[in-house]
């Protein structure tokens, strides 16, 4: 194991170096690449290791970079992944993709406070099985760091069975860990705003367990702390806006400006303040003159003042090219209105339109390989735009990828499943869909679109009443020509 926490930094290609003390750029602003250790570099002495559990955690900037040239490293021999010390294989945890900073707070990084925290606790033992592997740690503190920073992406890049490499023991049965667990569930439900009654609740849950009333103070605190930092977060750009509105009402340039760059830095999503807009009586819809933005600026939203009542706001305007005629608007107005399960049954209707099949039908194998390029892209681009790229077919095939590009079936399936939110944490069984949150704040990466019925290789299910193969990424293998 390796743990780097530090300063990553790219050169002009975006090749990703290890900042070092002595580490400088030259006049033009360029890294000096002689003075930075290379990833590269790093790769090389993995591949060169003899050892056959390799787990990597890069807590530094830019981290996902890492991961771009992995390779699997070749064996002589099968994976033998009863043993004892988990699945053979290699592992990377990082905690920003390949384009983003990392997050730090009072001088430590969130994601390597929550790497810590799941260890020392015993948090990250998400299925109460006394360890701890490398998706469950990287899991744990991924939602954490996602609680308190909601726009930072730790990844986790594997390859053979690097997911399962046991990391660490975990205490079972343990009070302090039983209270922890559910209080995080609860909290997790509700971001962290635990209600009077659940507070009566949790109350007499410490007391049963023999917790005392400092312990349990303890316990709260720390659960509750990433949320506490996110909703600080939110009272700060709140007040920004406010303060805003009193010394220019007209929400001139430059203070869309910076509330932009406000918004950046405190890693909010436009989501996350949508509410806060709408209260102060500001929206999204950009200015009619406003100033062209430079290639080099980050894409952020633009905020200008409401409209008058009887303004309606210009149309977003959307691409919703089809190659078989087919009216994507609702599509669209469901996914602008953030009706999840609405857009998604309407995905699967307009899908079936494409192939020239009805409702209650599925799309067979043969059918998604031939789907129509360009509606498909369209669908998955309107999924996209509208989550903020939380669901969407092109986000559930780097999932997808990432595990492996599983089969309908295996442990690979299972674990895609689970990250998805399609089966249970233990892969015991499906999610009805039913249980399904349909919430932004509440699904995971990638659980939409799901109720698309897709037959491939004969091998189908039933979960809530409804034909499915894990929606269409079952067959994504069918459509990897396809550049989503």
């Amino acid at each position: 194991m390796l743990y780097f926490s530090g300063h990553g930094v790219r050169d002009d290609n975006g090749t990703l170096y290890f900042a070092t003390r002595i580490t400088e750029k030259n006049p033009q602003g360029h890294i000096r690449t002689s003075t930075a250790v290379p990833a590269t570099a790093l790769q090389q002495y993995m591949s060169r290791s003899r050892s056959r559990r390799q787990v990597l955690i890069l807590d530094c900037c830019f981290s996902g970079a890492f991961a771009n040239d992995m390779k699997a490293k070749a064996a002589d021999e099968a994976v033998d992944v009863k043993n004892q010390l988990g699945g053979e294989g290699r592992a990377v945890l990082t905690s920003s993709t390949a384009t983003q900073v990392s997050y730090e707070k009072e001088g430590s990084s969130l994601y390597t406070r929550y790497l810590v925290k799941g260890l020392e606790t015993g948090a990250a033992d998400r299925n109460n099985d006394g360890q701890i592997t490398v998706d469950e740690l990287h899991e744990y503190a991924r939602e954490k760091v996602q609680e308190a920073a909601p726009t930072m992406q730790p990844e986790i890049y594997a390859v053979k069975e690097g997911y399962k490499i046991l990391i660490a023991r975990a205490p079972q049965d343990d009070p302090k860990l039983v209270y922890r667990k559910e209080l995080d569930e609860r909290a997790r439900q509700k971001r962290g705003k635990l209600s009077p009654v659940e507070r009566r609740a949790l109350k007499f849950r410490w007391q049963e367990l023999g917790l005392s009333p400092q312990v349990a103070e303890t316990i709260e605190s720390e659960v509750l702390q990433p949320y506490q930092v996110f909703w600080d977060k939110l009272d700060e750009f709140e007040q920004a806006v406010r303060e805003t509105l009193e010394y220019d009402p007209q929400f001139s340039t430059t203070s869309r400006d910076d509330l932009q760059y406000l918004q950046r830095v405190l890693k909010l999503r436009d989501e996350d303040v949508a509410s806060v807009l709408a209260t102060c009586q500001v929206n999204l819809t950009p200015p009619t003159q406003s100033r062209e933005k430079k290639p080099s600026e980050p894409n952020a939203v633009i905020l200008a003042p409401a409209p008058p009542p009887s303004v309606s706001p210009p149309p977003t305007q959307d691409d919703l090219k089809s190659e078989k005629g087919i009216d994507y608007t609702r599509l669209r107005d469901l996914l602008k209105a953030q009706d999840w399960k609405g857009a998604d049954y309407e995905t699967y209707l307009r899908m079936l339109e494409a192939i020239g099949r009805k409702e209650g039908d599925w799309i067979r194998a043969e059918e998604l390989k031939n789907f129509p390029c360009a509606d498909l892209k369209t669908i998955d681009r309107l999924w996209v735009r509208y989550s903020n790229g939380h669901f969407g077919f092109s986000v559930q095939k780097k999932i997808w990828q990432e595990c492996g590009s599983p089969q309908s079936t295996g442990k690979d399936w299972d674990r895609f499943c689970v990250r998805v939110g399609w089966q249970n944490k233990d892969a015991s069984a499906y999610v009805p869909y039913s249980d399904f949150k349909f919430d932004l704040n509440k699904s995971p990466k990638g659980e939409l679109p799901r109720f698309v019925g897709v037959a491939v290789g004969g091998f189908g299910g039933v979960v809530g009443g409804r034909f499915f193969v894990g929606g269409l990424v079952g067959g994504w293998s069918l459509l990897s020509h396809q550049d989503l």
